[in-house]
This record gives structure tokens, sequence and C-alpha cells, in this order.
């Protein structure tokens, strides 16, 4: 390819445009790495707001602890994107990647689940030193692609064959997924879908979005070739049903090492 997609990816921000209720006229401005989270910005924005701030709402919606860029992807925000802070509800970050790798893999969440995933064992993560996870977690924190990748590459490159695709797919509540269950509109407005995806087809073939889609929800993507009823959005563009899922989890996954799809209905 005539460019480096992970650097690219790493290299996006988004402006963001943050008020608080104490000083709706006097704004905070600045950018956010797509790959980065608003929980950084937390110190940062204490301090010049001279008050605690602990939760971001955007449009009355608390927002939860993700990516910045899976959150722009799910509520596709017109740019620079406002946002009031306040302090409120503590975040529940037991299930990021912050707290994963600050507790240095102490409890089985977001990484060592895709490396779970991914090899059938968790083995690789939790046999990374103390500095390799610091190390980590500082790449994220400066947004040094180089020094993640540097360490990441390990987790990837596995002795034993990739067996599944750390994979999640992400429904705005207005979209009616297979089974779907209400959510509470103050916690959220999306649903999560979740499966044990193989990397490879019966047939031995790489897996390939599109079969994927169909096979996880077969209500929304009755195809496994085109987008019908709807599509998926993945760091702000569309993705094509033909990519193979190998390739999309090595080149745009995100450093927790999954896989986060958007559903936009059709």
């Amino acid at each position: 390819m005539s460019f480096n997609i992970p650097q690219t990816l790493w290299n996006a921000r988004i402006p963001l445009h943050v008020t608080h209720p104490a000083s709706p006229t006097t704004p905070f401005i600045t950018s956010i790495p797509r790959f980065s989270y608003l929980a950084l910005l937390i110190p940062r924005l204490s301090t010049f707001f001279n008050s605690p701030c602990s939760s971001f709402h955007f449009e009355d919606v608390q927002l939860r602890n993700l990516a910045v860029g899976l959150l722009v992807d799910l509520y596709q925000p017109s740019l620079p994107w406002r946002l009031t802070v306040n302090d409120g509800v503590g975040w529940d970050i037991a299930d990021t990647f912050l707290n994963c790798v600050k507790e240095q893999l102490e409890k089985m969440t977001d990484p060592a689940q895709a490396d779970f995933i991914r090899n059938g064992n968790a083995n690789q993560i939790m046999k990374m030193s103390k500095e390799n996870t610091t190390q980590l977690w500082n790449a994220v924190i400066d947004n040094d692609h180089s020094s993640f990748n540097r360490i990441n590459s390990r987790l990837l490159n596995a002795p034993t064959a990739l067996k599944h695709i750390p994979i999640r797919i992400y429904i705005p509540t207005t979209a009616q997924p297979d089974s779907s269950t209400p959510v509470p509109s103050e916690h959220a407005t999306f649903k999560v879908i979740q499966s044990l995806v193989p990397a490879t087809s019966s047939d031995r073939r790489p897996k390939l979005l599109g079969q994927a889609l169909k096979e996880m929800l077969p209500g929304l993507f009755p195809s496994s070739r085109d987008p019908i009823l709807a599509k998926v959005v993945m760091h702000g563009a569309g993705v094509p049903f033909d990519a193979p899922l190998e390739e999309l989890m090595r080149e745009a996954a995100y450093p927790d090492g999954w896989l986060c799809l958007v559903v936009n209905v059709m």
C-alpha cells in the first residue's frame, strides 16, 4: 500500500469544544487523537475550569469511556465536537484499556480478552513484563504508534495460529439487531454485539467481513456480499464487505486489541 494505515489512524485527531456549566462562555479548545480517551483530559479540564470534572456529556447523554474515535463513529457529531464536562457519577473504567494496563493486567479485561480470543489463551499478554505493560500504556498516553507497535506486534504474532478475531459491533438503539433488548437511554444509546468469529471460513480461506456480519446479525445483514439494510463504519469510513477480518484487525484495531465496527441502518 502507498501509505501506512495504522500510523495514519494514530495521527488522526478529533477537535473538541468543551464547556462547563459554571463557565458556559469560556470553552476549552483542543484536539485529541482518535485512539485516545476523553478521561485523559480530566486533570487539564479540572484545572482550566477550576472545578471538579468527572464525566462528559454530549446532548445530555453521559459518554462511556470508549476510545474517542469509536465515540465519534457512534454519535457522528459535527466537528468540533461540543461536549459538556461536569462532576457527576464516576466512570466505571474496569472494562477499558485504561484500567487494564494501569493494574498491570491483574484482571481479565479488554487487551487480555482480545489476546485470549485471538489465540485461545492469554499467554502472550500475561508473559509481558511490568516494564512492557507500562510502556504500552505510556505509548497510548503519548499517542506514540512506533513505541506501541514494538510491543503490540508480539501480541499479534503469537507462535500459534490465529484462531478468532476480537470483534465488537456497536449498534445504535434506533437500529434493531436480532434478539434485541432495550437499553435505558440514560446509560447508553447503543448495544454491543460480540461473539467468537473464526479467522478462517470452513474452506480455510480468510474470513471476510461480510461473512462475519451475516453470521452475527443476519437480520441486518442478509447478504454477505453487499450492504442491503445496513452498513458498517470504522474510523469514520465505510468498510467493504470483502475485506479479510485478519487484515482489518492487524491494520485498524484499537489499542485494546479489538476491531470495533458501528452499524448505520440505511
